[in-house]
């Protein structure tokens, strides 16, 4: 196998990862890879490619967000866009992660404040970042 296919599974990982809702950081990694891929391509060094991924990743990764935050905000109209006040419970998996249950669906959540969950609990959503629950 050739430096460059390597590269190329990397970023196709990478870039498949990104639907779990990473937030830009593993789709900046998988087209960082294809750049690497690239440079591999043209029989650049090892060492040289690392450097390559990792200063492509440095500046696609906040730049991409910025671009994503600023150009293609949400446009959605239901309640998962903030228009109304709404209430979920948090259940606990069986892996031990936390989700809220928003009527029959379950989201990954997060609390703003930074409180511990509590299984049961019934709690306010104030907004989404992605597909995670931010709750109060």
């Amino acid at each position: 196998m050739l430096a460059w296919h390597g590269w190329l599974i990397a970023a196709l990982v990478l870039l498949l990862l990104e639907l779990t809702g990473t937030g830009f950081i593993a789709f900046a990694l998988g087209l960082a890879a294809l750049i690497t891929m690239a440079a591999a391509w043209l029989n650049i060094g090892l060492s040289a490619q690392w450097f390559i991924f990792a200063i492509s990743a440095l500046i696609l990764a906040p730049v991409l967000k910025y671009l994503f935050r600023r150009y293609a905000p949400s446009k959605r109209t239901s309640f998962l866009a903030g228009e109304a006040q709404q209430y979920g419970e948090i259940v606990q998996l069986d892996s031990g992660d936390y989700r809220l249950k928003l009527e029959a669906d379950l989201f990954m959540v997060r609390s703003q404040s930074g409180a511990k969950l509590t299984v049961g609990s019934q709690v306010k959503i104030l907004r989404f970042d992605g597909i995670t629950a931010i709750i109060a």
